[in-house]
């Protein structure tokens, strides 16, 4: 497959990160060490990308489960892929509940919340079963459609003449504070799309980034577009007030665009439809890791146990939202991107490792 679709999860990611979770939390440390974080995710998040694409590399066509089950003991393997399952089935849930929260509150608040989970989930339940091929090629449809939609609003963010430079401005003096490992590493999700090649690098010979200079500029300047549009149409002080920043922020920008008056009503659509297709991805590459430790299930000899995971999925999803209050996930959310950092550490020594192995096993 073309190198391209690796891009694509990098960008996925990367436009994923705007709405959600990430905005408010750099937003709350703007006085201590966001903007550095921001800086600094930049060299760290390119490093740990050209790892991870080179020791891929090294195992052309090969996910982490056929890597593992060749490489390392069946407990291991069990522990390692059930645990790394977990973590990317909470990392589409989190984005699930908040798209979920904000579809309520800003588009049909008539519309009880577990309507519009249930509709989420009718489409991401048979989406994530499909095969990885499938769901390349759905991704990539998705973010064709949005791409220039998005560059359109961004684009209408940064010539809005409401926008407080002034503010921006005192924001950036703040550029010495040290950043925390949960500021560092809430920065650093930008960069973490590559870690669906766990599944997706069996479509490829070599996963080495050419261009990842591309990546880096583009991860900043998504960064930085979400942390400064913000602080300079609602002020520096002002922009703490809001859950969801980038909505408040969308809602300030007026267009001329036929019936559409407010950036917020495209802003909206665009978002979700990215939503939807990062938590499908999520979900598969979750599904696919558990998938390959836990034993099969036979019905009319047809193996039904990614049918059962993906249930399992959807209804603690459906339980979450009916009696976990949205601070709970909040703090899930703070949860999950403070353990990222040492989880990418983790990941990359484990390759290293097992790429030792390797070539020692080659030159017996």
């Amino acid at each position: 497959m073309s190198k391209r679709y690796i891009y694509m999860m990098l960008i996925l990611n990367m436009l994923t990160n705007i709405v959600a979770y990430v905005p408010k939390m750099l937003l709350e440390q703007r006085t201590n060490g966001s903007i550095l974080a921001i800086v600094l995710s930049v060299p760290i998040g390119m490093v740990l990308i050209h790892l991870y694409t080179k020791y891929l590399s090294e195992f052309p066509y090969m996910g982490l489960p056929e890597i593992l089950k060749k490489y390392t003991p069946k407990w291991f393997r069990f522990i390692f892929l059930l645990t790394q399952g977990i973590l990317w089935f909470i990392a589409g849930l989190i984005t699930l509940l908040a798209f979920t929260s904000i579809t309520k509150q800003f588009i049909n608040p008539d519309m009880h919340e577990l309507s519009i989970l249930s509709a989420f989930l009718f489409l991401i339940f048979l989406a994530s079963m499909m095969e990885s091929r499938k769901v390349l090629y759905a991704t990539e449809f998705i973010l064709l459609l949005n791409l220039p939609l998005i560059a359109f609003v961004i684009y209408k963010s940064y010539t809005s003449e409401y926008i407080m430079w002034d503010s921006v401005s005192v924001a950036l003096t703040y550029f010495r504070e040290i950043p925390d490992v949960l500021t560092l590493s809430t920065a650093l999700f930008v960069y973490s799309g590559y870690a669906n090649l766990a599944i997706f690098n069996r479509y490829f010979k070599d996963v080495k980034l050419k261009y990842l200079w591309v990546v880096g500029a583009l991860g900043f300047f998504t960064l930085f577009t979400t942390y400064v549009i913000p602080i300079g149409l609602h002020g520096f002080d002002g922009v703490a007030s809001f859950t969801y920043p980038w909505i408040a922020t969308s809602d300030s920008i007026r267009i001329e665009l036929w019936i559409i008056e407010r950036v917020s009503i495209l802003f909206l659509g665009l978002y979700i439809n990215i939503s939807l297709a990062s938590v499908i991805l999520h979900w598969h590459v979750g599904l696919e890791q558990i998938k390959s430790v836990v034993p099969k299930i036979k019905f009319n000899k047809k193996n039904i146990m990614p049918f059962l995971i993906v249930a399992i999925f959807s209804l603690i999803a459906i339980l979450f939202q009916l009696f976990v209050k949205e601070i709970y996930v909040s703090n899930l959310a703070k949860v999950w991107l403070l353990l990222l950092l040492p989880a990418q550490g983790i990941g990359l020594l484990l390759l290293k490792w097992i790429l030792k192995r390797k070539r020692k096993e080659d030159n017996v």
